[in-house]
């Protein structure tokens, strides 16, 4: 009696409550400051308004100290509930810092398989797929070169005798950012791409050969000469990704090196804009791709884990995802998902993809080999 009468007294003094009386759920969700799009805002906020009680707490990273604070904050064990991570970062911090996602997850079954096995470590998985395969090249702007009468370069001679044409018409040839560190190695680590052989990263990952060998010097050399030579805007150190964005949309500027989400962040600014792709002009014949990495995972240490899995719930349905992987102009993660794509993604897919003339971008096929280093000289 004394059990039951407690029992009664703590339910009604806000005790264990039922699922109609559950408190509200703020969950962390840590990412990239540009990976914070509008699109993913607006699914943020739907999910909020179709789930009563939660709500989604974003801490947004600047993206030249994202791997720096991930590791720090692994360290100390005060990663977010959730987290947008790539695969060779979540090996490099411990993927026992994650919960694992099995067949149990309601949407395990119906991820596509190379999207699921490309995320693995160790054969398991350690967060919802997001990231899809996307490509990385030279974005240029058509009507510019259409105007002009030139032909989209497709090796560095020609290259250079684009941008100086483009010089001497007024037009930022090829925009630099380099304060955000990340872009300013897509030259170097596109064009290593495509002339990187098996051998080539065998004896790399076991230190037989050095990056510091004459054939990766040339490239650095003809990438640094760019703004050496004037081809870039003069302020190239203090420049970062979002201006290079507003800079494409300006009409000002021809060429930038980047991954293809850039251009769906430039159409944003300015939708006419008609924008093509190419691969980075070292080996034109060759299109770096990514595989795709991404993940939403959840924290071990997370006192969510089960409504963080109700959000990834959420944010996997077909609807959702088709708006995330249009967003990034990624291919479809997920069996269910129908996908238009743009016709300079078709273009991609018809001219290299589907016809096998891609390579893998070195950063994924040295996934969980710490690389910072390496970008950082």
């Amino acid at each position: 009696a004394v059990t039951l009468t407690a029992a009664l007294l703590l339910t009604a003094c806000g005790g264990p409550q039922t699922a109609e009386q559950k408190e509200e759920v703020t969950l962390s969700l840590m990412m990239p400051q540009s990976h914070y799009k509008d699109f993913f805002r607006e699914e943020i906020t739907r999910f909020e308004s179709e789930n009563p009680g939660y709500h989604i707490d974003v801490l947004r990273i600047p993206d030249n100290q994202w791997i720096e604070v991930v590791k720090t904050k692994a360290v100390t064990g005060e990663l977010t509930d959730l987290i947008r991570i790539d695969k060779s970062l979540m090996a490099d911090v411990g993927a026992e810092k994650f919960v694992e996602m099995g067949e149990e997850e309601s949407w395990y079954s119906r991820v596509r398989e190379e999207q699921l096995e490309n995320k693995k470590i160790n054969g398991k998985l350690y967060g919802l797929p997001v990231g899809s395969t996307s490509s990385v090249g030279m974005i240029y702007n058509k009507d510019i070169f259409e105007q002009m009468g030139l032909s989209v370069p497709s090796t560095m001679e020609e290259l250079y005798s684009v941008c100086s044409a483009l010089k001497d018409a007024g037009y930022i040839p090829v925009y630099a950012s380099d304060k955000d560190s990340w872009t300013a190695t897509i030259g170097f680590s596109a064009s290593v791409s495509q002339i990187m052989t098996d051998e080539d990263y065998e004896k790399l990952s076991s230190g037989e050969m050095k990056w510091n060998n004459e054939e990766y010097r040339k490239i650095l050399d003809e990438f640094a000469a760019l703004r050496t030579e004037g081809y870039t805007n003069e302020n190239y150190i203090e420049a970062t990704y979002d201006s290079a964005v507003q800079a494409m949309a300006s009409g000002n500027t021809a060429m930038y090196m980047s991954g293809q989400f850039f251009i769906n962040d430039v159409e944003e600014l300015e939708p006419d804009m008609e924008l093509g792709m190419v691969p980075v002009p070292y080996r034109g014949d060759i299109l770096t791709v990514k595989s795709g990495e991404g993940m939403f995972a959840i924290s071990a240490k997370s006192s969510h884990i089960e409504e963080a899995k109700v959000f990834l719930d959420w944010f996997s349905s077909p609807e959702n995802m088709n708006e995330f992987n249009a967003g990034w102009n990624h291919m479809p993660v997920f069996k269910d998902q129908v996908m238009d794509m743009a016709d300079w993604q078709q273009e991609l897919y018809d001219d290299y993809i589907e016809t096998g003339k891609t390579a893998l971008e070195i950063n994924e096929r040295f996934s969980g080999i710490d690389l910072s280093r390496l970008w950082s000289l």
